[in-house]
């Protein structure tokens, strides 16, 4: 990499008097001197995430299959999408850039500025379905004023988002005790003013659709975006302690599934006792704990959509090849964009689509999270010259760069494959989680394809 290179200013530039103040950084490497998030940080923010208000409805998705199935549903899909979790945890740390940019070595700069516009819109979904669920909750807490709620819950996050990760970190340390401490005054009022009732099972459980569901609800809809945060952490060391470094590639994921085992057996549980999933709703039957429940439900959403925003709009700046934004204010700028764009989604409805949703993201990201794993350690690119994710294709044909065609293919497979389920025999996907094994197939062809091909006979040079 050579001394003038974009990203290497970038590394070795003095700390700006504003850094602290917003974020500008795009989609350039974290500064070595910036990577101080710890283990601890990594859990909380990460566990607060998945903790949204909109988590409890898993319970109502999955309603049926009593507590003691939920519990194993969530056990075995934390089992199986714990090991690409991990290791997309720990790619964060090896180079510190967001998901986005790695994925132009594997699905090309053309195949990653394509799935970047997309899985901005993914972030901006959950954004507006999260800020659906909050508007309605304030609504029906505080009624008499509408849209407002939604105007005030928008404003609220974009704010946030707009600082960036320093201050969304802080963000998440010191409002986690306030957060557990409101939602414990609505659980204790559960069980205090209604009789409980013991989910039971109605009926056989689903296994493997259940399973795809979880995943795509939580771990896995969550875990390519696990590098974007893990990046601010300190890069692994030739004598890092193994314990250090297992913490560091557990704790996204166990943070995310925890936070969705509790608030959806608590969803569930809810359902049974007072025939609605949505705990917070309790509110406003309490004469003053109301207004207490309205701060958690704040809590909630902003927690969980700040990580929708967030990578949202570095998603969305990796549309530019270069490692430095062309404007240093951009990214808050496209804070503010995004954040109206994914508000609007929520007052116009969009969680009346939550199930379509969650199931064609699956049948997406699964392929996409797989094959991105297998590529990165396939090929070393954790060994390679940082510069060359940055590189600007100067022909058409770079950028579709080898493996692309290849890893574009396998990944339009795996879609077509995953959305295949309903052509199966129903006693496969009642107990194989289809969603999943189809993105394994995909990716172990793909896998066969580099090494028939000899994906490592020359290694590019750094720019």
């Amino acid at each position: 990499m050579t001394r003038d290179h974009p990203v290497n200013r970038v590394l070795s530039e003095p700390v700006s008097p504003d850094t602290h103040a917003v974020e500008t950084l795009g989609i350039a490497p974290v500064p070595d001197r910036e990577r101080n998030m710890r283990v601890g940080s990594l859990f909380v923010i990460w566990s607060l995430a998945s903790a949204s208000a909109t988590t409890p409805v898993i319970g109502l998705v999955l309603k049926g299959m009593g507590l003691a199935g939920f519990l194993w549903v969530n056990v075995l899909a934390l089992f199986i999408g714990l090991v690409p979790s991990m290791l997309l945890a720990h790619m964060g740390r090896q180079v510190p850039i967001i998901s986005m940019v790695m994925a132009r070595r594997t699905y090309g700069m053309g195949g990653a500025t394509l799935l970047s516009v997309l899985y901005t819109v993914v972030g901006a979904g959950w954004f507006g379905l999260n800020t659906d669920v909050g508007g309605q909750i304030l609504a029906t807490i505080f009624p008499g004023h509408g849209v407002m709620w939604y105007l005030v819950l928008g404003a609220i996050q974009i704010a946030l988002v707009f600082f960036g990760m320093e201050v969304l970190e802080k963000f998440y340390n010191y409002t986690a005790l306030v957060f557990l401490l409101c939602y414990a005054v609505l659980a204790y009022y559960l069980f205090e003013r209604y009789p409980f009732v013991m989910p039971r099972q109605v009926g056989p459980i689903a296994w493997g659709k259940d399973i795809d569901l979880i995943l795509s609800f939580s771990l896995l809809a969550w875990a390519y975006i696990f590098p974007t945060v893990t990046r601010f952490c300190p890069p692994p060391t030739p004598d890092e302690k193994p314990v250090r470094r297992a913490l560091y590639m557990l704790a996204p994921g166990v943070g995310v599934m925890s936070a969705v085992l509790t608030m959806g057996a608590l969803g569930l549980i809810a359902l049974g006792m007072t025939g609605d999933w949505n705990i917070a709703l309790l509110g406003k039957s309490l004469p003053v704990w109301g207004e207490v429940s309205a701060i958690g439900v704040i809590l909630a959403i902003a927690h969980t959509n700040a990580m929708n925003l967030y990578p949202a709009v570095t998603t969305l700046l990796a549309v530019k090849p270069s490692g430095r934004t062309s404007h240093r204010m951009l990214q808050p700028t496209l804070v503010i964009v995004l954040g109206i764009f994914s508000t609007v989604l929520a007052i116009l409805g969009i969680l009346g689509f939550i199930q379509g949703f969650l199931s064609a993201l699956g049948s997406l990201l699964f392929p996409f999270t797989f094959i991105l794993v297998v590529d990165w350690f396939h090929g070393r690119y954790y060994a390679d010259s940082v510069s060359l994710f940055y590189r600007t294709p100067r022909r058409f044909g770079e950028w579709f760069a080898w493996p692309a065609p290849w890893a574009i293919a396998m990944l339009v497979a795996g879609v077509f494959l995953g959305a295949s389920e309903h052509d199966l025999p129903p006693m496969l996907v009642h107990f194989i989680p289809w969603q999943v094994c189809s993105a394994l197939i995909v990716t172990a062809i793909y896998y066969l394809g580099l090494r028939l091909a000899g994906r490592r006979m020359r290694r590019p040079k750094a720019a």
